[in-house]
């Protein structure tokens, strides 16, 4: 997937999951999700379950921190890059 289709995945998930009505209308990319209270630590541990089961993509507990969780479009860029990593791993195997 590109950073762009994980985003645009995540946009989908965390407004369905975490958020109802005007809030959900709009979230996009640039959305804070850790100052605004989209996340916290129960919905970042949702997030992480649908990472590794839908996405198939492992999220280390060293990246599990404020920066990395900012923003969507921030989010999209870890797992990309996380993506890239693993297809490379697998390649070299």
């Amino acid at each position: 997937m590109t950073e762009q289709e994980y985003a645009e995945v995540l946009v989908e998930f965390i407004g369905n999951e975490f958020l109802q009505g005007e809030q959900r209308a709009e979230l996009d990319q640039d959305s804070p999700l850790m100052e605004s209270g989209t996340l916290d630590s129960l919905r970042v541990a949702l997030l992480l379950s649908y990472i590794r089961d839908e996405l198939h993509l492992y999220v280390s507990p060293a990246k599990i921190d404020a920066h990395h969780f900012k923003d969507i479009r921030t989010v999209a860029g870890m797992l990309h890059e996380l993506s890239v990593e693993a297809q490379l791993e697998e390649k070299s195997a």
